[in-house]
């Protein structure tokens, strides 16, 4: 099992200065923007351009800057202090492969077999129920099961470190009801659990994108949902920005993102 860092909050966060007069919008951001650099291993900075996905505004972000829980670093906002409170990338990394080279010997030591002990691949005993120790998120094989199958490929590549979803697969996600943040984790904590090979990820999100709208849709019993009508604004804004690679209006220099509360 892979597991993901947590972001870690400070149990005084709601009444510390730095946070106490903070609106809605700023300190769902600083949430939303944390928890999103913990699971991409970034270390604290969080890309301008993330502020859309975040459905943030600038002035949320300033917000942020003004009170030192953020500063800015060209085109990224940085977290106050952010090595101080989380993991770094890394540490993380390195417990990774830690953990893979335990569930390795585990298979070599079990030839692969399964056995009722109340026992995780790594040895480690069931998780105290009194105690949360969130991981990545699973998935319905379903999904996973129900892709082109010649779209895996041994001599495909590994889902990459710096993978993310284009503004493509925003639109696709957005005109699907779904939330492409959480479809995202979902596909890479897959990929990542099955040593999954692609030769293309643009394309085999894409089709994820399209059967998880499916499954929803069955789920709730109802036809699969289609895609939204754009307006010809809509429209028009899009084919801008596949020809010329248009930046939205919250595009500009970001700053970075840290947790730090400490002065």
């Amino acid at each position: 099992m892979i597991r993901i860092p947590w972001f870690k909050v400070d149990d005084h966060f709601w009444s510390h200065p730095k946070t106490a007069d903070l609106s809605d919008g700023a300190t769902a951001l600083w949430l939303r923007a944390g928890s999103w650099s913990a699971g991409h291993l970034t270390d604290g900075r969080v890309p301008v351009s993330m502020l859309r996905m975040f459905r943030a505004r600038r002035r949320s972000a300033d917000e942020l800057i003004s009170v030192g829980l953020w500063s800015i670093d060209g085109d990224a906002f940085v977290f106050h202090s952010w090595h101080e409170y989380q993991p770094s990338k890394a540490q993380v990394e390195s417990k990774r492969e830690a953990t893979r080279n335990r569930v390795n010997a585990w298979r070599e030591r079990t030839g692969n077999g399964v056995t009722n002990a109340s026992h995780d691949e790594d040895g480690n005993a069931a998780p105290d129920p009194t105690r949360p120790d969130p991981t990545r998120p699973s998935i319905s094989n379903e999904i996973e099961n129900s892709l082109s199958p010649d779209e895996s490929d041994d001599r495909g590549d590994l889902i990459p470190d710096d993978w993310r979803p284009n503004q493509g697969h925003i639109d696709k996600a957005n005109s699907l009801h779904l939330n492409v943040q959480h479809e995202y984790q979902k596909f890479r904590a897959r990929a990542e659990q099955t040593q999954r090979r692609l030769k293309n990820w643009n394309t085999g999100f894409t089709n994820w994108l399209r059967k998880a709208a499916e499954f929803n849709q069955q789920r709730q019993g109802a036809a699969p949902a289609q895609p939204r009508k754009q307006s010809k604004a809509a429209q028009n804004a899009a084919e801008y920005r596949r020809i010329f690679g248009g930046a939205d209006e919250h595009a500009g220099s970001i700053p970075a993102i840290g947790p730090g509360l400490s002065s």
